[in-house]
C-alpha cells in the first residue's frame, strides 16, 4: 500500500503530440509514420462511455421485493473531442483519415482532401499541462507537468467547421481503444514512472512528471525504433 501521494493542480494545455499507429495500435517507426507536436489546440474534452450494469428485480406474489440487485457499470471506451485553432495539414490528414495535398521538392503539405468511407487511421494522443500554484516545482526545483496520454485513438470523425467573420476552428471526435504493448517502450516510457508495466486494458494515463514535453514544430518528424 502506498505511504505517500502526489498532489497537483492541473491548469491549461501547453503541448499536444500525435504519433501515427498501425491498425494494431503499434507506433509506426521510421519514414512510414509521423510525429506532430503542436500548441495550436483550443481544448481536448474527454467523455467516458459506460455500459449500464444489468439490473435484477423481482417481486413475490404479494408484491414484496424478492430480488433487488444491479451489476456495476462497465467502462467501454473514452470519447475525445479536440478543437484546433491552428491547422497542421499533415496532422489533420492523419487524424481524419484524409489525403494530404502536397507540392514541390522537398514535398510540402498545403492542405487535405476529405473522402467518403470509414476512418481507418490510428494515432496516440498526448497532452501536457502546467501545474498551478505552489506545486509548480518539486522539492529540487524542477518544473512539474501533468502528462495525459491516450495511447490508441481512432474512429475519428469531423466535427463542425464554420467560415464566418471570425476565426475558424477544426473539430474532431474520436474513440479510444486498449493500447499495444509497444506504445510504452516507444512513446510513453519517458513520461510514466520508471519500471511501469503496461496493462492491456488501460485507455488513459494521467501522471505528474518532471520530464519536459517535446519541442513544438510545424514540420512533422519520425519516430525512432
Amino acid at each position: 500500500m502506498a505511504t505517500h501521494s502526489t498532489c497537483a493542480t492541473p491548469i491549461k494545455g501547453t503541448h499536444m503530440r500525435i504519433i501515427e499507429l498501425d491498425a494494431c495500435g503499434v507506433p509506426i517507426t521510421g519514414t512510414g509514420g509521423q510525429v506532430s507536436v503542436t500548441k495550436g489546440f483550443v481544448q481536448v474534452q474527454m467523455e467516458p462511455q459506460y455500459e449500464d450494469g444489468v439490473e435484477f428485480f423481482e417481486r413475490t406474489a404479494d408484491g414484496t421485493p424478492c430480488v433487488n440487485q444491479k451489476d456495476d457499470p462497465t467502462l467501454k471506451r473514452l470519447n475525445l473531442t479536440s478543437q484546433f485553432c491552428e491547422i497542421n495539414t499533415s496532422t489533420a490528414a492523419l487524424m481524419i483519415s484524409a489525403r494530404e495535398l502536397t507540392t514541390g521538392t522537398p514535398t510540402t503539405g498545403t492542405g487535405f482532401a476529405v473522402v467518403e468511407g470509414n476512418p481507418e487511421r490510428r494515432y496516440s494522443l498526448e497532452v501536457w499541462q502546467e501545474v498551478a500554484g505552489a506545486g509548480a516545482c518539486d522539492a529540487s526545483g524542477q518544473q512539474r507537468y501533468i502528462y495525459n496520454a491516450w495511447p490508441n485513438v481512432g474512429a475519428t470523425q469531423l466535427g463542425s467547421y464554420t467560415i464566418e467573420n471570425g476565426r475558424s476552428t477544426l473539430e474532431t471526435t474520436s474513440e479510444t481503444r486498449a493500447p499495444a504493448t509497444q506504445w510504452l517502450d516507444l512513446v510513453g516510457g519517458d513520461y510514466l514512472p520508471a519500471g511501469y508495466e503496461l496493462e492491456l486494458d488501460e485507455h488513459w494515463f494521467w501522471n505528474v512528471t518532471t520530464t519536459e514535453p517535446p519541442t513544438i514544430a510545424c514540420d512533422p518528424t519520425t519516430l525512432a525504433a
